[in-house]
């Protein structure tokens, strides 16, 4: 029991433990790549029906139905962006940062708004709950976007701090006065 709490141990398991996140990294990154690329595909090839519809003077109900799916691909593919860089900042810092998984989830909620706009099923019960949430995520991003902005003004008195304990310092060797504790 006492090699699991010895620190030999603990550095073992935490380089294992790095190892694994980097070679997943390793993995993953490829993944999301290729993802992104079809994403774009994906919109270039709706984007193509779409114009072809519009040129062959297609019926109204598919030239809708091509520009649905259009608008649908391309928030699609914002919302992946956003989680992609949410997974990119977890591979920089090592956390997950809550302020762009708030802006993650504003993007999904907006994208269901605009999909639900277009495809005409607005319900009020859903229009509500849409934007019971949406006022919650945006209520929230601002929170912490006001704490931040209080950690770095702590932050800037913090070194306001250090610079005037040097400056008594430098009287109290000058006044040659010994400092109390």
């Amino acid at each position: 029991m006492k090699f699991l709490l010895s620190e030999k141990f603990s550095k073992k398991a935490l380089d294992f433990y790095n190892k694994f996140v980097n070679l997943l990294v390793i993995i993953t990154v490829p993944i999301i790549i290729l993802t992104l690329i079809t994403a774009i595909a994906i919109i270039l090839y709706d984007l193509r029906l779409f114009t072809a519809h519009i040129t062959e003077g297609g019926l109204k109900l598919e030239h809708e139905e091509a520009f649905k799916l259009l608008i649908k691909n391309i928030l699609n593919f914002f919302v992946l962006i956003e989680l992609f860089r949410v997974f990119l900042d977890v591979i920089e810092y090592k956390r997950i940062r809550k302020r762009q998984m708030l802006e993650a989830g504003i993007v999904f909620v907006v994208r269901e708004i605009v999909i639900a706009m277009f495809e005409h099923r607005f319900e009020y019960t859903d229009l509500i709950g849409y934007g019971v949430l949406l006022v919650a995520l945006g209520i929230t991003y601002v929170l912490i976007e006001k704490s931040w902005i209080e950690v770095v003004r702590m932050n800037q008195y913090k070194h306001i701090d250090k610079d005037l304990k040097k400056k008594v310092r430098q009287v109290y060797k000058q006044m040659k006065v010994k400092k109390i504790e």
